[in-house]
């Protein structure tokens, strides 16, 4: 159990992987645009770098922190698969608690009950985020926090992926020495 006093929490920060091509995190504009259909489409919270959606909201205002108006109206979701790094902040963004893995859905919404499989945010163009409680509930954090570590970064997780896919190929010494030398052989971009 994770103590801490409810009044020093201001923000929340989540960091969740994306792959575009996985298709578990959608966007909409309200219209019923499919925003990541879009060839072009960046979602405005990715850290390229980390390949991490980053971002912060203030649980007093209820509103994403740094949105662009620009970014208009845009509906967020994700299938986080446990795989979510949650972070409560104080007032000068210092670190508090920390969930690693399920979603806290006492917390972020659709609120659900049991999983903690999913976020859905839907975000004004000033950056208020709908239906966000007035009154936030910690109680996941104080019974599962930890204490805050940093983020695992996404940036290999397609080569983590090839990486377990040729591990569950269980290839001989042999095989193996072969695929080395193909890769070192191989030219890249």
């Amino acid at each position: 159990m994770h103590t801490f006093n409810n009044k020093e929490v201001r923000y929340l920060h989540i960091a969740i992987p994306y792959d575009k091509e996985k298709e578990t995190t959608t966007f909409d504009d309200g219209l019923m645009t499919e925003l990541e259909c879009e060839e072009d489409f960046t979602p405005p919270m990715l850290n390229t770098d980390s390949q991490l959606l980053e971002f912060v909201i203030d649980l007093k205002e209820r509103k994403m922190i740094n949105w662009d108006e620009e970014n208009g109206y845009m509906r967020m979701w994700a299938k986080v698969c446990d795989s979510g790094t949650y972070t409560l902040l104080d007032e000068k963004k210092k670190t508090i608690c920390q969930i690693c893995g399920y979603v806290p859905n006492k917390l972020i919404p659709p609120f659900e009950q049991g999983f903690g499989d999913y976020i859905e945010l839907a975000i004004d163009a000033n950056g208020s985020v709908r239906d966000w409680p007035n009154t936030p509930d910690f109680s996941e954090f104080i019974e599962k926090g930890k204490e805050p570590k940093p983020i695992k970064s996404n940036k290999w997780h397609r080569a983590e992926d090839a990486l377990q896919h040729i591990y569950s190929m269980n290839l001989n010494k042999d095989e193996i020495a072969w695929l080395i030398e193909r890769l070192k052989e191989m030219k890249f971009p």
